[in-house]
Order: C-alpha cells, then structure tokens, then sequence
C-alpha cells in the first residue's frame, strides 16, 4: 500500500520550483562535457551514486522499501526509459556537443502533447499541438548555433526528446499516488540495471572505480546530487500541482540556460547570435503563453 502523498505545492511556488529545477537540468549537459568518460560509464556512474543516495534517504523518511509487485513492475518500466534518455541525452552531447543535444532536447513539448492525451484520456488539445510546432521552429534558430551536428547525434538527441516525454507523461501520473523518493528509488535502480546491461555489449566502455580521475568523481558526485537526486526528486512534487505539458513547456528552456552558461564557460566553444536570441525569446514566450492558457481554462 502506498503512503500518503505529501501536501501539493500552491500554482506559484511550483513554478518558481520548476525553473530552479529546469536551471540544474541545463547544467547537466555542461557537466556531461566536463566528465571525461563515454556516455555509458558516466550515466552508470550517475545512477549508482543516485541509487545510494535514494536507498538511504527512504528508510530516513519513514518510507517502507519495499511495495506492491504490481507498482514495483510499473516503477521499474517506466525507470527503463529513464535510462534509455540518459544514454542517448549523453551519448549525443559526446557525438554532437552540447548544443545539438539540449535544441533537441526541446522537441519534447510536441511529444508530450501527442502523448499525454493517451495517458491521462483526454482529447488532443490543438493550442499545444500549436504550441508544441512553435517550440520547434524556436528550436530551429537556435539550431544555428551547432553547424556541424552529425545525423547520429541528431537521432540521439530527438530519442531523448522521445522517451522523456514519455517518462515525464507517466511520471505525472504516478508522482499523485507515490512518495517521490520511493518513486525514484525504483525507476533509478531500474535504470541502473539497462545501463549495466549495456556493458555487455560493450564491455569495452567499463571503466572501474579506481580509473576514474579525481576530477570526473568530483562532477559526477556534483551531477549526481545537484543535477539528479535533488531536481528529479523536485520534480515529482511540482507534477502534483503543474501539469506534464505545462513542465514540458517549461523544459524547454532548458536549451536556453545550458547554452548561455557554455557561452559564459566556455566562450571558444560557443557564441551567441541573433538566431539564439530570437529562439530564445519566442521559447520564454511560450512558457508564458501557455501559463496564461491553463490558468484561463481552470
């Protein structure tokens, strides 16, 4: 049986929470560029650590470990697409750079306006479709900033887009029955386990614990609980008051502050034109637009 969900957060806090969360997100793909190890290693790494963490965290919140097979099983599928958007999130920010990862990264809001009708059994709503088509024209100028992206960067880049739309959709539904760090214990360790399959097909990528050097234990800790444990945990209590498009909006400026601190960071790297500014500007647009929507219809 589970526990009784804690108290939603009020419509203001949860859109503060959501961009401080979408702000941690954007430093994931910085973080993924400093760690030196391939994409495999460094999300196994990153799930490890996380699942640690997690497993103590629940028996401190008064949390029984273990639940009903049932959701266990439902838990742990949707923890499978989890990783997979991991692997391909970092696979494409190593194939293609950080740019062509976090714009594809953006095409998340059509998905999920496709998807989360589904789940929820609502009819499609045409202003998202609408919105979800706008998101991706904005992707398109920002596009401009990565010239170079080969075609399997790109197909990494919109799985991940895919499957975390997916994820996303199902964990909005889950998050309203679930305590969120039960509910993560599952789906990362679920996660954890794909990704260690992976080794076997390429046992080549393992890299053991004493070859890591000191400052990839240092940003993979950073990534670990700053840009996973924290935010992912954040997340699960904004999807009781937001809903999933409305995150996924939001998510979208994601692309927005990862490329604004690679500018900072790394300047050789990475300059900002007018196409940034102007897919910057309609993405922020959108957000707002589509706040003023929802809260019209409640």
């Amino acid at each position: 049986m589970t526990s009784p969900a804690a108290p939603e957060l009020s419509r203001p806090a949860a859109h503060a929470s959501l961009q401080v969360i979408v702000l941690l997100w954007g430093a994931t793909a910085i973080l993924g560029r400093q760690i030196s190890i391939q994409a495999v290693p460094l999300v196994w790494y990153r799930l490890i650590v996380v699942v640690a963490i997690l497993a103590a965290l629940v028996p401190l919140r008064g949390l029984a470990i273990r639940i009903p097979r049932r959701a266990a099983v439902q838990y742990g599928l949707v923890g499978t697409l989890i990783g997979l958007h991991w692997l391909c999130f970092y696979g494409a920010i190593k194939e293609a750079g950080v740019a062509t990862a976090v714009l594809s990264l953006s095409t998340i809001t059509f998905f999920t306006a496709l998807v989360e009708p589904l789940v929820f059994r609502r009819r499609v709503d045409v202003g998202e479709l609408v919105i979800g088509a706008l998101v991706v024209v904005a992707a398109s100028l920002l596009i401009q900033l990565e010239l170079h992206a080969s075609p399997r960067g790109l197909a990494l880049g919109l799985g991940s887009a895919v499957l975390a739309a997916i994820f996303g959709v199902l964990n909005g539904k889950l998050a309203r029955r679930e305590p969120p760090e039960r509910l993560m214990l599952y789906e990362l360790a679920a996660a954890a386990l794909v990704v260690s399959a992976c080794f076997a097909v390429v046992p080549s990528q393992f890299v053991a614990p004493w070859q890591l050097a000191a400052p990839d234990v240092l940003w993979l800790c950073v990534l670990a609980v700053m840009c996973t444990v924290i935010p992912q945990i954040w997340i699960l209590h904004v999807l009781r008051t937001l809903s999933p498009f409305m995150v996924a909006v939001t998510v979208n400026l994601e692309p927005v502050y990862a490329l604004i601190l690679t500018a900072v960071l790394f300047p050789a790297d990475q300059t900002l034109g007018v196409g940034f500014f102007g897919g910057a500007a309609l993405l922020f647009g959108l957000v707002i637009v589509n706040a003023v929507r929802k809260s019209r219809a409640r």
